[in-house]
C-alpha cells in the first residue's frame, strides 16, 4: 500500500467516525430536557460528561500505547453502544449520568488512538507525500464527516423515518442511529485500516501496570522535553480560548442583533461557515506553509498572533455584517495551525508513547475549556462578554510567542 491509498482509507474512516459522532450534536441538549431534566441538570450531565473524559484521557492514552491503537479504538466504539443503549431507556437523572459516564469514556479511549496509529503507518509507508499534506487532507474529511452527522442528525426527528418506531421519543431516532452506526462503524475500520505494526511482538504480562507507566513516563516526558511542554501549554490556551468563543458568540450576537424569530437562520449559516472555515484553512496550510520555508513553528505563531487580533477587534463590533466576517476569520486563523501543531507533537514523540502524548494534548484542551468556562462564565456575567473575549485574544497574542521559542525548530522541506 502507498501513502496516498492509505490517506483516502483513513480518510474514510475518519469521515465516517465523525459522522456517526455528529448525529447526537443537533439534539443532545433537547433529548436530555425531553426526559424532564432542567437546565441545571442538564449542566451536571455535562459536566460529568466531559469530567469522564478529562479523567480517563492520559490512562486510556498509556491503554493504547500498550494493547494497540486499533484494538483500542474497537473499545470506544463498544463503550459509544453501551451509552447510545442505556440513553434510549434511561428516564432520571441518575440513569442519563450513567449514559454521560460511558460517552465521555468512549470520547477517552478514541482520543489519541487513530491519530498516532496514522503517524506511524504513514511514516512506515512508501511514498513522496508529506505528513502535514496527508493531515491537513485528514481534516477535511473530518470537518465533512462533522457537517454530515449534524445535517442528518438535525433531520432525523421529523423525517419519516422516524415514524417507524412509535415507541420513541421523538430524539431517540438519533441515540438509535448512533448506536447501530458504531457497530458498522467497528466493522468496516477493522477493514480499512491495515493491521498496525508493533515496535514489540511481545504482549506485557499485567497490562494494568504497564499502561500506568507508561502514562506517567510521557507525563514526565511532555513536562520536562522543551518543545513538548510549550505545545501542550499552547494546546490549554487554545482549549481556553475555543470554549470562550463557543460558549458567548450565541448570546453576544443575540445581544446585537435584539434577536427575532425570523432571524434564528443567521446562527445556522454561521455554524455551517464555520464547518467551511476549518476545512478551507486546513486546505490553505498546505501552501502557506511553503511561504514560511517549511517551518511549522512560523506558521504557527503568525497565524496564532493573528487569530489573537482578530479576536479582540470582534469583541469590539457593533453590527452583524462585521460580527460574521470577524467571526469567520478568527475561525480560519485559529485553525490554521493545528496542521503543523500535530507535525510538531508527532516528530518530539517516542513511538512507544505516542497515543498517551497525544491523550495528554487533548486533556489539556478539555482542561484549558472547563477553567475558561468556570473563570470567564464569571467575568462575562459582572464585566461583559466584550472583556471575557478582549481577555482572551490578549492571552492568544502572547501564547504565540511559545512557538518562537521551541529550542527544536522543525522544518520540512516544501513539496
Amino acid at each position: 500500500m502507498l501513502r496516498n491509498e492509505l490517506v483516502v482509507r483513513f480518510g474514510i474512516q475518519q469521515y465516517l467516525h465523525w459522522t456517526v459522532v455528529g448525529l447526537l450534536i443537533p439534539v443532545i441538549i433537547l433529548t436530555f430536557q425531553s426526559r424532564g431534566l432542567n437546565l441545571t441538570e442538564v449542566g451536571i450531565v455535562m459536566a460529568v460528561w466531559v469530567g469522564s473524559t478529562a479523567t480517563l484521557e492520559i490512562p486510556f492514552g498509556g491503554l493504547a500505547d500498550t494493547i494497540g491503537r486499533k484494538k483500542t479504538y474497537s473499545y470506544s466504539l463498544v463503550l459509544t453502544l453501551l451509552g447510545c443503549l442505556n440513553l434510549l431507556y434511561a428516564n432520571s437523572l441518575i440513569g442519563i449520568l450513567v449514559s454521560a459516564m460511558f460517552l465521555g469514556a468512549s470520547r477517552a479511549v478514541y482520543s489519541g488512538t487513530l491519530d498516532a496509529w496514522f503517524y506511524d503507518a504513514f511514516a512506515r509507508t512508501a511514498g513522496y507525500n508529506l505528513y502535514h499534506t496527508a493531515i491537513a487532507k485528514i481534516n477535511v474529511f473530518v470537518t465533512a464527516g462533522l457537517a454530515t452527522g449534524s445535517l442528518v442528525g438535525g433531520l432525523l426527528p421529523s423525517s419519516v423515518v422516524c415514524s417507524y418506531f412509535e415507541s420513541f421519543d421523538v430524539y431517540d431516532i438519533n441515540i438509535f442511529a448512533t448506536g447501530v452506526s458504531s457497530i458498522i462503524l467497528l466493522l468496516l475500520t477493522w477493514r480499512l485500516l491495515p493491521n498496525e505494526q508493533r515496535t514489540s511482538s511481545e504482549s506485557p504480562k499485567n497490562t494494568v501496570t504497564t499502561a500506568l507507566k507508561t502514562s506517567i513516563q510521557a507525563l514526565t516526558v511532555s513536562l520536562n522535553q522543551w518543545t513538548l511542554r510549550l505545545l501542550v501549554q499552547a494546546t490549554f490556551i487554545f482549549g481556553a480560548v475555543m470554549s470562550a468563543v463557543e460558549n458567548f458568540w450565541q448570546p453576544y450576537l443575540s445581544e446585537l442583533m435584539g434577536i427575532q424569530p425570523k432571524d434564528l437562520i443567521l446562527f445556522g449559516i454561521l455554524s455551517a461557515l464555520y464547518f467551511l472555515m476549518a476545512a478551507l484553512s486546513s486546505i490553505v496550510s498546505v501552501p502557506l506553509l511553503k511561504v514560511f520555508g517549511g517551518s511549522h513553528k512560523a506558521l504557527m505563531f503568525v497565524t496564532r498572533a493573528l487569530a489573537g487580533l482578530s479576536l479582540i477587534l470582534l469583541a469590539n463590533t457593533n453590527n452583524t455584517m462585521s460580527f460574521a466576517l470577524l467571526y469567520l476569520t478568527f475561525f480560519f486563523l485559529f485553525t490554521m495551525g493545528n496542521n503543523s501543531e500535530q507535525v510538531l507533537l508527532n516528530e518530539n514523540t517516542q513511538e512507544e508513547m505516542r497515543s498517551t502524548i497525544l491523550s495528554i494534548s487533548s486533556f489539556a484542551v478539555t482542561a484549558g475549556g472547563v477553567l475558561a468556562s468556570l473563570a470567564l462564565g464569571v467575568i462575562s456575567e459582572h464585566y461583559g462578554m466584550s472583556i471575557s473575549w478582549i481577555l482572551c485574544g490578549a492571552v492568544l497574542l502572547a501564547s504565540s510567542l511559545y512557538f518562537l521559542s521551541c529550542r527544536e525548530a522543525v522544518k520540512t522541506k516544501p513539496a
